[in-house]
């Protein structure tokens, strides 16, 4: 079993609590623009589009932030993803 951030960009609200707590987490401060999150707004598909940056340490703090359940902490076998969900970050 290992542990993976599952993706769900459909539920994303946009909020950026996942992109506050990676920032708090890895460098003490609330500032989105240091997170190894990414969240943007696709205007065309009215949807937004979560990315992780290489640097990102997997501590998963991003999805227990996520009040919608776009990003979700999961255990699964290797190479299998839940169903309705893209694989992020395994570690």
């Amino acid at each position: 079993m290992s542990r993976v951030t599952a993706i769900d960009p459909g539920r994303c609200l946009g909020c950026l609590l996942c992109a506050l707590a990676c920032s708090a987490a890895n460098h003490g401060e609330f500032n989105p623009a240091r997170s190894y999150v990414t969240v943007t707004r696709d205007e065309f598909a009215g949807t937004f589009v979560i990315s992780f940056s290489s640097l990102c340490r997997n501590c998963r703090k991003c999805a227990s932030a996520c009040p919608s359940g776009a990003l979700q902490a999961v255990e699964t076998a290797e190479r299998e993803v839940p169903s309705g969900h893209a694989p992020a970050k395994t570690g």
